[in-house]
C-alpha cells in the first residue's frame, strides 16, 4: 500500500505570520478519497490543536525514495 498525504499549513492564531507546514498519512489508496476525507481530518487536527488554524491544504502522493549513489 502506498497511501496518500494530506499537506496542510498550520498558522499560530496569535501570530499568524508563524506557519509551518504539516503533513498527515492517510490509510487510502485513491487520490479522490483522500479529499472526500480530508475537510474531517483537519477538523480533527485543529480540535486537538487548537492554538493553530489551517490556511491551506492539498493531497498527494508520498516523495519518492530515489536512493542513494554510493
Amino acid at each position: 500500500m502506498t497511501g496518500f498525504f494530506l499537506y496542510f499549513t498550520a498558522c499560530l492564531s496569535a501570530a499568524p505570520d508563524t506557519c509551518e507546514m504539516r503533513r498527515l498519512l492517510l490509510d487510502i489508496e485513491e487520490p479522490r478519497l483522500c479529499l472526500r476525507i480530508a475537510q474531517p481530518q483537519l477538523a480533527r487536527w485543529v480540535g486537538s490543536h487548537p492554538e493553530y488554524r489551517v490556511t491551506e491544504w492539498r493531497c498527494g502522493a508520498p516523495p519518492r525514495d530515489r536512493g542513494r549513489r554510493v
